[in-house]
């Protein structure tokens, strides 16, 4: 897996890339809130999972934001 997380790929793939700021507008939440999720030191609940995949059309789902399990 990549070190960068999968809705900061998005953000950042935009034709006009998106601030963290703005991402946080659009979803209701902080910038300091879109780190966290972008370093993967917070998971968001299932109603913001769900409007992060509707905002980004399902390249970014709640999958993404799955804690990784040791095999």
């Amino acid at each position: 897996m990549s070190n960068e997380h999968a809705l900061s790929i998005w953000r950042n793939s935009q034709k006009t890339p998106l601030t963290q700021e703005a991402l946080g507008e659009k979803l209701g939440i902080s910038r300091w809130w879109v780190n966290r999720l972008e370093k993967r030191e917070a998971t968001p609940s299932f109603d913001l999972a769900l409007k992060i995949e509707n905002l980004t059309a399902g390249k970014v789902t709640a999958k993404d934001f799955a804690k990784e399990v040791a095999q």
